[in-house]
């Protein structure tokens, strides 16, 4: 099973890829996977973050339980804030 992770750009800047293949089996797994690989530095730009499955928001989905397919394409998305 494979599976595109896409990282935001201050996660790109931490973990020094734009991208990467992954084998998880749901969203929260993917998390846990990005600490695993990059280190807890990442923890920082993973609170309050926005991930979508192809093009979807996780959260409308069944959150970290969403459960990956073959080809999904998981992106994680700082939010924005300002005023």
């Amino acid at each position: 099973m494979a599976v595109t992770v896409k990282l935001s750009t201050m996660l790109r800047k931490e973990t020094g890829v734009k991208e990467y293949e992954s084998s998880a089996h749901t969203v929260g797994a993917v998390m846990e996977e990005l600490v695993d690989r990059y280190g807890t530095g990442v923890n920082r730009h993973l609170e309050g973050c926005i991930v979508t499955v192809n093009g979807k928001n996780a959260e409308m989905l069944k959150g970290m339980r969403t459960k990956l397919r073959s080809g999904d394409v998981v992106s994680i998305i700082p939010r924005l804030a300002g005023g």
